[in-house]
């Protein structure tokens, strides 16, 4: 099935016109449920359909961008281009026929909750694709084996759906990539070694799932990462001193873990970091004494783990403090 799609493509994309365009959207439109939009649209182009961008010059579609009407992004902005309501209620499947779209730069079909299936393979024939984001819905199976071809890629937002198998080893050579949020799926497996080759990547959510193994030391040559979480799954091991090096980071969630040693000196020496969460691990030994008046803490939180001895005199010097927890240790005051 799949190699007969992907001839499929190939013959396609050499005779690829607005009118190959509008039947590959209808198909697309059609095993998500079309329901009123099918009669809505009937005998229009498919440049004015709702949730399809078109390129002036060629007519061909560029964009399609559905997205549930309850969104904020979509009430902010009012425009039915993005959002449906009524009795438009997308249940279906994510069709092939969309990899049929060789101009395809965004696709972005979120919380619709009832949307299931899997993601095609196919789709990483897309090599146009900028921007992919399918969160909010019921899409499970594996992400595509092969979704480092996306090399354009800048977002890849698989959030908030029932994904499972483990990331792709090809996942880092994604190298454009500056989004990648996976979280609250059932992800399972080691985070690849090699992470660190996303040389672009400035936020990874990984939360909740079910990764396995430990940190890799790599991660910290994301010399542009920001935000980088990795809460609420299996990880196990040390937090590598070197992420305390990484200089943009600003938010680190590594709670709810099975994090073991010592917490890296680094991490308090690191002046732009700003949300630290640290908790329900296993963690030990003293909260490191390396607090400084550059400091800017809005989120410090290290509880329940199993660090000792006194509460360290530099936290006082710190610029700003604000919400603070190292309760559920056996830590002291000075």
């Amino acid at each position: 099935m799949v190699s007969s799609i992907l001839l499929l493509i190939n013959s396609f994309s050499v005779n690829a016109t607005p009118s190959n365009d509008r039947k590959a959207v209808a198909a697309f439109r059609d095993a998500l449920g079309g329901g009123a939009i099918t009669t809505a649209t009937a005998g229009e182009e498919v440049c004015v359909w709702p949730g399809i961008v078109c390129d002036p010059d060629t007519l061909r579609v560029t964009d399609i961008v559905l997205r549930a009407d309850d969104s904020p992004v979509n009430q902010a902005l009012g425009n039915e281009k993005l959002h449906f309501s009524g009795d438009w209620h997308w249940t279906g499947l994510i069709s092939d026929s969309l990899c049929l779209l060789d101009q395809l730069t965004t696709l972005i079909v979120t919380d619709w909750i009832s949307i299931s299936g899997e993601i095609p393979a196919c789709i990483t024939s897309l090599t146009n694709l900028r921007i992919l984001d399918l969160s909010g819905n019921r899409i499970s199976g594996e992400i595509p084996a092969d979704i480092g071809k996306l090399s354009q890629l800048i977002v890849l937002n698989l959030a908030d759906n029932q994904i499972s198998g483990s990331m792709p080893p090809s996942v880092v050579d994604l190298s454009s990539l500056r989004l990648l949020d996976l979280s609250n799926n059932k992800i399972s497996g080691e985070i690849p070694s090699d992470i660190g080759n996303m040389k672009m990547l400035s936020r990874a959510i990984l939360g909740e799932n079910q990764l396995t193994g430990s940190i890799p030391a790599s991660i910290a040559a994301l010399s542009r990462m920001a935000d980088l979480d990795l809460s609420t799954n299996q990880i196990s091991g040390s937090i590598p001193e070197e992420i305390g090096s990484m200089p943009v980071l600003s938010v680190l969630n590594l709670y709810s873990n099975q994090l073991s040693g010592e917490i890296p000196a680094s991490l308090f020496g690191n002046k732009g970091l700003s949300h630290l969460n640290l908790s329900r691990n296993s963690l030990e030994g003293n909260v490191p004494d390396s607090f400084s008046p550059e400091n800017y803490f809005i989120v410090l939180d290290l509880s329940y783990n199993k660090l000792t001895g006194e509460i360290p005199k530099s936290i006082s010097s710190v610029k700003y403090m604000g919400a603070l927890d190292l309760s559920n240790n056996e830590i002291v005051e000075a």
